[in-house]
């Protein structure tokens, strides 16, 4: 029996190696003869499953709704039915192309990475934007090479629906306007993405979505997001230095990992190394320590101590008001969440500082500033409790009776002991 599960451990590592490859071989030997939609549903559930999965180990809030295109294909269909009607696009062998030359007719296009001097979308640029095919088809199919495909008409292998122009596919920038439409609707405040989505997936998307709606904004304001880095290389299969979700769960917890992220511009190239993941560990290891000695005077008879403020109190209290200032700051400008926590660490040693000199710590005035550190890093995502749901363990907003004020006693004793 030992020696059948080590072979089929053995067998299980094997074709976990070769998965790529095999995958590669079998989709390019057998993947036109996959038809059944079952087949195409399976392996989607599969990996929202996981990437759900992903999101609850990182801490990271579900959406309020969860959009699948496979859903939403007659909304995709009767939304490239109105652009065709307002003369933005048309049909040529199946597909439906957006008109990008009768667009710039009314409308602003490129408006995120306009064409340098006025030039056209490159073979490259359409390769990024509709792969192989999207570049093949420019010469047969479309008017413009800088037209791009609203319906696909579907090859075998590939799934299909039922349209107006043949049994075909969504093309890849209509399913986000047909679902970002359906769910928020003609305007968008805030839209966010890589920067690598600026264009053509970005401009294609705003320019579709402003042919339906009728108008000439449909976002008002996008964030893009820098790339994730790995020892300074850009994060990528071909390079070998892919790190999966779950890899880095196993060295590093989902608050370090956080944390690593708010120390770096959200809108750059973000590393991830041994050395920025040192970094965090320090600052949260900082914040730990901070929260674990103001606990423990908490947990002393406070109450039976003087309570007037002395100089060094109210230097506490002013480095509490400066802290909320910084922190207000920073995030006023460019959203610098490496700035608040700067802020909030400078708030840190100040109280460190303090219980390290004063004789009788004014507890109330200690409490205040550690609540306010954990109020930011709660909105950060490092402290839990933003999304839950019902009251919680307490039995009122009076209660001790959560677990760590039932644990506290025997805390003390440990403390003390020490």
């Amino acid at each position: 029996a030992a020696a059948t599960a080590e072979a089929a451990a053995t067998a299980d590592a094997a074709l976990e190696a070769a998965r790529d490859a095999l995958a590669e071989r079998l989709d390019a030997e057998l993947g036109e003869t996959v038809t059944d939609h079952e087949v195409f549903e399976r392996h989607a559930r599969y990996y929202e499953k996981e990437f759900l999965a992903d999101l609850e180990a990182l801490g990271v809030e579900p959406p309020d709704v969860l959009t699948r295109v496979t859903e939403y294909v007659p909304q995709v269909v009767s939304f490239i039915e109105r652009v065709v009607e307002r003369g933005f696009a048309y049909e040529s062998n199946g597909s439906v192309y957006f008109d990008t030359a009768a667009f710039k007719g009314s409308h602003d296009y490129r408006k995120l990475v306009p064409a340098v001097g006025g030039a056209g979308t490159s073979a490259k640029e359409m390769a990024e934007g509709e792969g192989a095919l999207g570049v093949a088809a420019a010469a047969t199919e479309k008017r413009s090479p800088n037209d791009f495909a609203l319906w696909k008409n579907s090859k075998r292998g590939e799934p299909a629906w039922p349209s107006p122009w043949g049994q075909g596919r969504p093309g890849w920038h209509i399913e986000c306007s047909v679902m970002a439409s359906d769910i928020i609707g003609d305007n968008m405040d805030i839209h966010a993405g890589g920067s690598d989505l600026m264009f053509p997936h970005h401009d294609n998307e705003m320019a579709q979505s402003e042919a339906f709606h009728d108008t000439q904004q449909w976002v008002n304001y996008f964030l893009h997001a820098g790339h994730l880095h790995i020892r300074g290389l850009k994060m990528s299969k071909s390079l070998k230095n892919f790190v999966t979700i779950k890899q880095a769960l196993q060295e590093h917890s989902a608050r370090q990992l956080r944390l690593m992220f708010l120390l770096q511009p959200w809108d750059k190239a973000c590393m991830y190394s041994d050395q920025v993941m040192g970094d965090a560990k320090a600052k949260e290891a900082a914040f730990k320590n901070f929260f674990g000695a103001v606990k423990a005077e908490m947990r002393k008879d406070w109450a039976a101590q003087a309570q007037a403020w002395r100089a060094e109190d109210r230097e506490l209290h002013e480095a509490l008001g400066a802290a909320q200032r910084g922190v207000h700051a920073a995030l006023c400008d460019n959203i610098d969440t490496a700035g608040a926590i700067g802020a909030l660490l400078d708030l840190v040693g100040v109280a460190n500082k303090y219980l390290a000199a004063a004789t009788a710590p004014r507890v109330l005035v200690l409490r205040r500033a550690a609540a306010y550190v954990t109020s930011i890093l709660r909105v950060f995502g490092l402290v839990a409790g933003n999304d839950e749901v019902g009251f919680g363990s307490a039995g009122g907003a009076g209660s001790a009776a959560s677990a760590e004020a039932a644990a506290a006693p025997y805390v003390s004793a440990a403390v003390a002991f020490r």
